[in-house]
């Protein structure tokens, strides 16, 4: 698997590069300190994974990772950074990153984020994942939160809550992209959803992302 590193602190970038040496199986072909220094190399190597910090000069890992999803569709891209709120993990994840993992996380721990956004699984910090379900345990009627939608309404839901690409969504449900687009503002406005981030976010309270609980890939 080809991977670009795209990290301002060089000790840390260093140590993502031997760790990857050592798994085998990973080929750190560019890296960079900063996302525009990044795009180019992207656009140049054309990488399977990138390993991006949230928090980057010029530019942070969230815009970066639409950009970098724009100019490459298919490309992985795992956070993996020091910054812990959940509202970064939902804004991460609504631009398109895999997964999100923490900097303070133990090497195995990595390991196995590295090895499952290789397999095309979703992985988030299991910490942050409770937190992020604790923050809405309050909400009344969750379970039955999507009564309000369509048959087809809840399974493009459930696809874009775990962090499919509307084109994504269109492929596998066999529909015109238009035809999501327009499921996906019916959908936030029945659910009173502002933005992907609100979506990615209730698919998580409602333990439908399968891929953040660390279980069965996304589908």
């Amino acid at each position: 698997m080809r991977v670009v590193l795209i990290e301002d602190h060089p000790f840390f970038r260093l140590g993502l590069r031997v760790l990857l040496t050592r798994m085998g199986g990973y080929e750190v072909v560019a890296e960079a300190g900063t996302a525009r220094e990044a795009f180019p190399l992207i656009e140049t190597f054309r990488p399977d994974l990138v390993l991006m910090d949230i928090v980057l000069p010029g530019m942070d890992g969230v815009v970066a990772t639409r950009e970098i999803i724009r100019r490459l569709p298919g490309v992985k891209v795992l956070i993996v950074s020091g910054q812990d709120g959940t509202h970064d993990v939902c804004d991460a994840l609504a631009a398109g990153a895999i997964g999100y993992a923490l900097k303070s996380e133990t090497t195995e721990a990595l390991l196995d984020a590295l090895e499952r956004v290789s397999r095309g699984e979703s992985y988030v910090t299991p910490t942050l994942v409770e937190r992020m379900a604790a923050a809405s345990s309050d909400r009344d009627g969750a379970g039955a939160v999507l009564d309000v939608l369509s048959e087809r309404e809840r399974e493009v839901f459930r696809l874009a809550a775990d962090c499919r690409l509307p084109q994504e969504i269109a492929s596998e449900l066999c529909l015109a992209r238009k035809t999501v687009d327009t499921h996906l503002n019916r959908i936030n406005r029945k659910l009173g959803l502002r933005n992907r981030a609100d979506l990615v976010k209730l698919g998580v309270d409602l333990g439908l992302v399968h891929g953040l609980r660390m279980s069965r890939p996304m589908s």
